[in-house]
């Protein structure tokens, strides 16, 4: 999936996501801002204005028949300018490399450090790959657990001592059925499902 169909997505859902929809309501985004290529835009170009014309056009020909509590949200797109010479990387030989970390934080002052490519904290060496401890705290697995320590009428539902993930997402209906309308939509189609095996782990009460 690309960033805009993402936020295509998004603009549907909301990116609140299917755990979250059992005690929330879906939350939008408001605005989205976009950086500038280092080059420029051709002449003429809107990002702004292009952006949100793909945007309609795809939400277009989504169902109509959302659920009342969805709706078809159209964010405000804005450009940031580029950055100033001293924060961009040096031009040379070698192509510009993505940075493969992310910084993680919350409003309790806690923050981590994840490579982006595993998932894992930084630091954490080849050994230590496959250790809790080296799980991020916005991985499934510490999300899912958060969930259950919140006490949701859904975690007694279940009577096993082991709750899947994948079935605690499933019984957000109204959400799965929403979902369920923009998969069948033309942009939507052609899009390949992650593998099951990823959202069947069990967590124990």
């Amino acid at each position: 999936m690309s960033c805009f169909d993402k936020i295509t997505r998004w603009s549907v859902v909301g990116i609140q996501g299917a755990l979250l929809s059992h005690i929330l309501e879906p939350l939008y985004l408001t605005t989205v801002t976009i950086g500038q290529l280092p080059d420029g835009a051709p002449e003429g170009f809107s990002i702004e204005n292009n952006i949100e014309k793909v945007l309609d056009a795809r939400l277009s020909s989504v169902s109509s028949r959302l659920l009342a509590s969805f709706r078809l949200s159209k964010p405000m797109f804005f450009e940031a300018p580029v950055p100033p010479k001293e924060f961009q990387q040096i031009t040379g030989d070698v192509p510009p490399l993505t940075c493969g970390y992310s910084i993680c934080w919350n409003r309790f002052g806690l923050h981590e450090v994840v490579l982006g490519t595993t998932g894992r904290k930084q630091g954490t060496s080849s050994k230590a790959a496959c250790l809790p401890s080296t799980e991020s705290l916005l991985c499934k697995r510490r999300l899912v657990e958060a969930f259950m320590a919140l006490g949701h009428r859904l975690v007694t539902k279940f009577q096993s001592g082991e709750l899947s993930y994948r079935a605690m997402k499933d019984e957000a209906h109204e959400y799965q059925h929403t979902l369920e309308l923009l998969r069948k939509a033309p942009f939507f189609s052609c899009w390949r499902a992650k593998p099951a095996s990823l959202d069947s782990f069990a967590v124990l009460r």
